[in-house]
């Protein structure tokens, strides 16, 4: 036996055993840890398991005879070996241990290799560490997780699944992620996807932090949210939820004299609520992008993770020798982040101040602080804007116009939801809602007529 053999984890007599289960019982592939051929560490284990499954998706089953002639010429002594396979196997009915110990061992042999690779290459690296602990937490993720590096996948072969996807839409049960409003969905055609990255931008004071909470709040009815705040310490986010969820008046909750016997007992229904829900905060400030990504991989691997909220873009540090590169790095390495984990992420982010100039001061994509990558990397742009705010007597008070500017499997437009200032809600309207604009020309042309 050769030093490597001796030296690198393995189990030859659990791949046999995998293998002669597999020959025996072909509906042993439903009850075993997934598994794919490179777990295995002898190269005719890999073969002969690769083509069991590629017979078993064919057809119902496989046996020793339809193995003997597609691997004829592949493997020596073809026949005797899988025979042996078969008669060497204990219990077919224990494939899932025989499974868990192979892929437990290609794990440890994974880890091997891997940290032999880090060793060589972190003195000679140019990389930062930074860079490298997040290389070497995607690697361990991998393994753990089970999952291959991607490779390129003919579109042919994809579309079984994707035809149980079109099924699960059709039955209402999309993987998109709704975010509790009705119309703002409908723009999305559904809500937020995994592997997306959603911007929402505005001017301060708009409602940001508040739009993202109640999104929040009611993704965590039915998914695992992670919120990220470098802008409001925890107590406040609380406030803000417990407002939203109870529809209590925020300043009640800062001075508590103020409440009633009933807001007292809807802020007892809130907490309890919140309790039930699937809605995770941390709140340190001057995040980096390394750090978004241990806490997400962190948060998915315990707790799970579907939907990652980041308050903001502008409060993160960066690398790079300018702020657009440093936002450009941040913006992308989201994006990766959201296909990785495969989880939707929402980004907030300020704009430039130059839109406050401008007599019509709604926001478009040119406004984005900072960097124009980040409208090349997000999948969809969302404004936030309320005319209330430089115009105290606008027609739209408690109107938030929402402006799915820019929409890559959705369909851009405005849409108005009623913003309660009070307790920091926003809701949909009780009746339809037209851009101003539209409203004052429509309003102009019947003065005329």
């Amino acid at each position: 036996m050769s030093n490597a053999l001796a030296v690198l984890p393995h189990s030859i007599e659990a791949e046999q055993s995998v293998l002669g289960a597999l020959l025996t019982d072909s509906q042993g592939v439903d009850n075993m840890v997934p598994l794919k051929p490179e777990h295995f560490y002898l190269a005719d284990h890999a073969i002969i398991f690769e083509e069991i499954l590629r017979q078993i998706d064919s057809g119902p089953s496989c046996d020793v005879i339809s193995m003997m002639a597609a691997l004829d010429g592949r493997i020596k002594d073809c026949g005797s070996y899988l025979i042996s396979l078969v008669n060497s196997t204990p219990s077919a009915a224990n494939i899932r241990r025989y499974s868990e110990i192979v892929r437990e061992k290609a794990i440890k042999r994974a880890l091997v290799f891997f940290g032999r690779q880090i060793a060589e290459s972190a003195g000679a690296s140019r990389e930062t560490a930074d860079a490298m602990l997040d290389q070497a937490s995607s690697e361990i993720e991998r393994l753990s997780s089970g999952q291959t590096k991607f490779v390129p996948v003919h579109a042919g072969a994809d579309m079984s699944d994707y035809f149980r996807e079109l099924d699960r839409r059709l039955e209402g049960l999309g993987t998109r992620i709704p975010t509790g409003f009705v119309e703002i969905d409908a723009k999305l055609n559904g809500g937020v996807a995994p592997g997306e990255l959603i911007v929402v931008a505005a001017r301060p004071k708009m409602g940001k932090t508040g739009f993202a909470l109640n999104v929040a709040c009611n993704v965590a009815r039915h998914s695992s949210v992670l919120f990220l705040s470098m802008e409001m310490p925890r107590q406040q986010l609380h406030d803000r939820n417990v407002a939203y969820l109870g529809r209590i008046p925020l300043p009640h909750l800062l001075q508590p004299s103020r409440l009633d016997q009933q807001e007292w007992e809807r802020v007892t229904e809130t907490i309890q609520a919140l309790n039930s829900m699937r809605l995770y905060l941390d709140d340190q400030g001057g995040l980096r992008l390394f750090d978004i990504k241990m806490k997400a991989k962190a948060m998915k691997r315990r707790h799970g993770l579907d939907l990652l909220i980041i308050d903001y873009l502008q409060l993160m540090d960066g690398e790079g020798d300018t702020r657009n590169a440093q936002i450009e790095g941040i913006t992308r390495g989201l994006k990766s982040l959201a296909k990785e984990l495969e989880i939707g992420i929402i980004l907030l982010s300020q704009l430039n101040r130059d839109l406050e100039k401008r007599p019509n001061r709604r926001p478009q994509p040119s406004d984005l602080r900072d960097s124009g990558a980040i409208e090349q990397d997000a999948d969809a742009v969302i404004f936030l804007y309320r005319d209330e705010v430089y115009d105290p007597n606008s027609i739209d008070q408690g109107i938030c116009e929402v402006d799915i500017a820019l929409c890559r499997q959705g369909a851009p437009g405005r849409v108005g939801l009623r913003y309660v200032g009070e307790q920091t809600r926003f809701e949909s309207l009780p009746r339809p809602w037209r851009p101003q604009e539209q409203a004052q020309i429509k309003k102009g042309l019947a003065a005329r007529l």
